[in-house]
């Protein structure tokens, strides 16, 4: 708990390095996120930059001290998702005002935009490593949210086989997230 103290204190300070450690913590808990969302106009890529600007905008938020930074940060991304999911279905409606919801408002920064791109690039960048099953596996589990038993019969492999290759990529993958 003391860790992630002091890497919020330093974030909110506008320590970049200290940001994206923060970022990277929840980057698979963003990916999975992302994988469960199908948002008209927004494709994966997009999704999972909002993620990342839901990450840093709990950051900007969160009173250290307040209780569990890690469960804040997972209910902001979860709650942005689905803001983003209903203001995309009434669409036809203006943005509401953040203070008739009591919710606190934060502006992104163009620091926090590029933040978010540069996550989504390492996230790419990740995949591009793998073999073509490996990256196969990780698309169908964690992008379109299939189970892996389904995955390993849609491959035709086994599926403990399945399990040791997703294992591997997402090993593969975490180096870059370091």
């Amino acid at each position: 708990m003391f860790a992630i103290e002091e890497l919020l204190k330093k974030a909110k300070s506008g320590h970049q390095h200290s940001m994206n450690k923060i970022v990277d913590k929840f980057m698979y808990f963003i990916i999975k996120k992302a994988g469960k969302y199908k948002i008209p106009s927004y494709d994966f890529e997009d999704l999972v930059q909002h993620g990342c600007l839901s990450v840093i905008k709990a950051v900007h938020l969160y009173k250290i001290g307040s209780g569990s930074f890690t469960s804040y940060c997972t209910n902001s991304v979860t709650n942005n998702f689905n803001a983003l999911l209903k203001s995309q279905i009434k669409h036809y409606r203006e943005v509401q005002d953040s203070d008739i919801l009591g919710m606190q408002s934060y502006d992104f920064t163009l620091e926090d935009e590029i933040t978010a791109y540069e996550e989504m690039e390492r996230i790419e960048a990740s995949m591009a490593e793998l073999t073509d099953i490996e990256r196969n596996i990780i698309r169908s589990v964690y992008i379109k949210d299939k189970t892996l038993k389904k995955t390993a019969e849609d491959l035709n492999i086994k599926y403990r086989h399945a399990i040791d290759i997703r294992k591997s990529a997402l090993k593969k993958m975490k180096k870059y997230f370091r």
